[in-house]
């Protein structure tokens, strides 16, 4: 095969560029085989050793295409599309000898562009996606030019996607908004939180160490206390086996109750791939497109695989809960965990309310040696004994399932509540930011004085947990990797850039389909009826057929006007400047002519005007057809000044003197 060309370094960079982000979420293997290919495209091309032939590059095909089928199976998705693409990147500059092989290379280029927006939509995806459109386009111009300098086509690519910029703002406050997200798909490598419809002891733990984001909320009001940010997701109903499960036959309900204090919020939750959404403790509204059960539980229609917002209000001092739960609430195994039933019998043993078996229960856990930590023993065939009566340590899920355990066991109906605990305030944002480590959970208890009401263990063994977060719980060796407040110029620089991607994420997200139809209202267009979108349809191509005149206007008619060619018009603008300044050319004189009749009345122009006639006269009669020599004799032209020239003789005597 014939050596590598002198574009493979661009084509490689632009290529490198737009696969730069998805490094983390495509496996390692096709990372080093990207970066081994192009290793030895660069390599020969700076050796001018030859590539390989074309059944060396069959052979690797079907080889990248075999490890493709080995990973992805049969998951065909947004993430195997990308796979794909960066495999056949790998390879594709092996062929890029010819112009056709370059342009459908940087093509693919551009493809992997439009994958960034089947992964993530935030600011700094959005800023990515800009400057790898730039830089492909560049490389697109240097390998479609003849040879000017790279900086010239990054200024040709700006110049190209600036021109592009009123059209694509158009057709985003104007053309029919897709439902979700800028393609209407969901979105590839959504997040994962530790809760699914069953819980088991180290289910929660293992997210401490995940510090990516499950929310974020703000309060249109005064703030709740730290303490009270108990954010419910999910409730377990079910024992057995050691786990808890939530029930599939939890009725659904026409409206929270009531109740004082109210709370007004907004949430912005990640996806998740489940169908819970997170609220306050007690949550006093839900979305119109979600449902919410007797267990005050809310549920999307489908699972949240994007990004959803939606306002919310919560009540500090709600009114008695419905009693949906409670038979189920108090049902255990026959058999299992006989020291904890015990237990239970002698927390019941005279006490006339729930209230008091709960205290009791509590002080058991804050006097009983127990410790709150993330690396607890493995426990038994009778988890909850083993806990309770011999290890003594573990997380909010240990305490949360023990203590609900002891409760149903005294007679008390209880449930598991899983969700989060607090969250970390954004202070460029006023914010709070709720972390997969803030994962918690929790016990409800049924009174018939107080309804369901919340009890949790973790206040009675590590009170720090729920005013301070997981830091002020856990010792610090438990705590490797996260942050310690070493760097606090970084957390501030990270909290800066999450509070301006969030107000981006926020005013993208947030002008959906009702925010369109008020712009276009106010704009006097009515969407009821067919004439409604046929004029957006009118006022979308109009300006589109708008834009384009005015380009055609501004930029091609210097090229056509008088049937002068480049090389002239830009003569005559030279010519024009030096008429402004008192030195006017005669019909009768030709260019040369013209310049020294110029030098000999003003000197001091004599450089200046002398370079731009050679110039002029090598396009204009000697007929050199060279871009390059062409626009360096346009800039020179457009660089002229009178003035200038007079300035720069004048300092050069003066230097001389």
């Amino acid at each position: 095969m014939k050596q590598p060309d002198k574009y493979l370094p661009h084509i490689i960079f632009a290529l490198g560029f737009s696969i730069l982000p998805h490094l983390l979420r495509l496996p390692v293997w096709i990372g080093l085989w990207c970066a081994l290919m192009w290793g030895y495209v660069l390599f020969a091309a700076g050796t001018g050793m030859r590539l390989p032939s074309r059944w060396v590059r069959i052979l690797l095909f079907f080889a990248g295409l075999i490890g493709f089928l080995i990973t992805y199976n049969a998951r065909i998705g947004p993430n195997a599309y990308l796979g794909l693409l960066a495999i056949m990147a790998g390879l594709k500059p092996f062929e890029a000898a010819t112009h056709r092989d370059r342009m459908i290379t940087l093509f693919l280029a551009y493809f992997i562009v439009i994958a960034s927006l089947f992964h993530s939509e935030t600011l700094a995806a959005t800023i990515h996606m800009f400057l790898s459109v730039f830089a492909t386009t560049a490389v697109l111009v240097r390998i479609n030019g003849a040879g000017s300098r790279f900086p010239a086509d990054l200024r040709l690519s700006g110049i190209i996607m600036a021109q592009a910029m009123p059209l694509m703002l158009i057709l985003f406050f104007l053309f029919p908004r897709l439902q979700g997200s800028l393609v209407g798909l969901p979105q590839a490598g959504t997040g994962k939180t530790g809760f699914s419809d069953r819980l088991r002891p180290g289910g929660i733990s293992r997210l401490v160490e995940n510090d990516e984001v499950a929310f974020r909320a703000e309060f249109a009001n005064a703030v709740p206390r730290s303490g009270a940010l108990y954010w419910r997701g999910i409730v377990f109903h079910g024992y057995d086996d050691g786990s808890w499960h939530r029930s599939s036959r939890v009725p659904e309900i026409a409206g929270p109750p009531g109740g004082k204090g109210r709370v007004q919020y907004s949430i912005a939750l990640e996806p998740h791939d489940q169908r819970w959404l997170l609220a306050l403790e007690r949550p006093g509204s839900h979305p119109e497109w979600s449902r919410m059960y007797a267990d005050f539980t809310i549920r999307n229609r489908r699972p949240v695989n994007r990004k959803k917002y939606y306002d919310m209000t919560a009540y500090t001092a709600p009114e008695r809960a419905n009693d949906w739960g409670v038979s189920m609430a108090r049902r255990l195994p026959e058999q299992g965990n006989p020291k904890a039933r015990k237990l239970a019998a002698e927390l019941a043993e005279g006490a006339d309310t729930a209230a008091e078996i709960v205290r009791r229960a509590m002080q058991h856990f804050q006097q009983g040696g127990f410790s709150y930590t993330l690396n607890p023993p493995k426990l038994g065939k009778n988890p909850v004994d083993d806990f309770l009566f011999a290890s003594r340590k573990g997380y909010c899920e240990h305490y949360a399932s023990a203590f609900a355990f002891l409760m149903r066991a005294a007679g008390v109906p209880a449930r598991v509540v899983g969700g989060y605990l607090g969250g970390e305030l954004n202070p460029y944002g006023n914010y709070f930011i709720v972390r997969q480590s803030d994962a918690h959970v929790w016990v409800e208890v049924w009174s018939r004085q107080k309804g369901w009401f919340r009890a949790d263990p973790t206040e009675a063994v590590a009170p720090e947990r729920i005013t301070e977060g997981i830091a002020g719980a856990l010792p610090e060796e438990q705590l490797a990797g996260r942050d310690s407040g070493a760097f606090g110029w970084l957390k501030q620089l990270d909290l800066r850039w999450d509070a301006v991607s969030t107000q981006w994420e926020s005013w993208f997200y947030g002008y959906s389909r009702l925010e369109q139809k008020a712009l276009l209202e106010r704009l006097g267009l009515a969407m009821e009826s067919w004439r409604g979108p046929l004029a957006v349809f009118s006022a979308v191509f109009a300006s589109g057929f708008l834009i384009v005149f005015l380009y055609a206007l501004i930029q091609l008619r210097p090229a056509r006007a008088a049937g002068r060619s480049r090389a002239q018009t830009g003569y005559a603008k030279f010519c024009r400047k030096l008429a402004r300044a008192g030195v006017r050319r005669q019909p009768e004189q030709g260019p040369a002519d013209f310049a020294r009749d110029t030098g000999r009345r003003h000197p001091e122009l004599q450089p200046a005007v002398d370079e731009i006639t050679r110039l002029y006269i090598r396009l204009r009669y000697k007929e050199e057809q060279d871009p390059a020599l062409e626009r360096h004799f346009l800039r020179r032209v457009k660089r002229f000044s009178v003035r200038g020239a007079s300035r720069a003789l004048f300092s050069r005597q003066e230097n001389s003197s």
